[in-house]
């Protein structure tokens, strides 16, 4: 019996660590010393935000000015800093490092793709809507 109870305990700590793995160190930038308990226990919240963090946000290169409408600046978008209040903006855009899950951008369209200008920049941050993954 002991034996079993051992086993399982390895199991569940084996598994708990791969959990903790997985997440993706821009989910827990956001969510901070909160990750585990709001995202590693919800297995539909990690699915949606890796989803987001994957495929549906895309930063692209287009030269101010060429859009056909002014697309809402970075700058203009609150942090989401409820689970991490030392977060700060980023001092200069890299897109290779960029977070957008710091930000307060639109992630929930399923219609429209929705697009954000980083200030001072040829950058601009495309949100697919969910139905197109689907």
């Amino acid at each position: 019996m002991k034996r079993i109870f051992l086993s399982l305990l390895f199991i569940a700590i084996c598994l708990f660590a791969k959990a903790q793995q997985s997440i993706d160190p821009r989910i827990q930038e956001v969510y901070g010393d909160k990750t585990q308990e709001m995202v590693g226990n919800s297995p539909v919240l990690l699915n949606f935000l890796n989803d987001l963090l994957t495929k549906r946000i895309k930063i692209e290169e287009m030269p101010a000015g060429n859009e056909e409408k002014k697309f809402p600046m970075l700058s203009q978008i609150a942090l989401l800093n409820k689970y991490n209040p030392s977060m700060v903006r980023d001092a200069e855009f890299n897109p290779q490092t960029f977070n957008p899950l710091k930000y307060n951008l639109e992630f929930s369209s399923n219609s429209n793709t929705l697009v954000y200008r980083v200030d001072n920049t040829n950058y601009i941050i495309v949100i697919h809507p969910q139905s197109a993954n689907k």
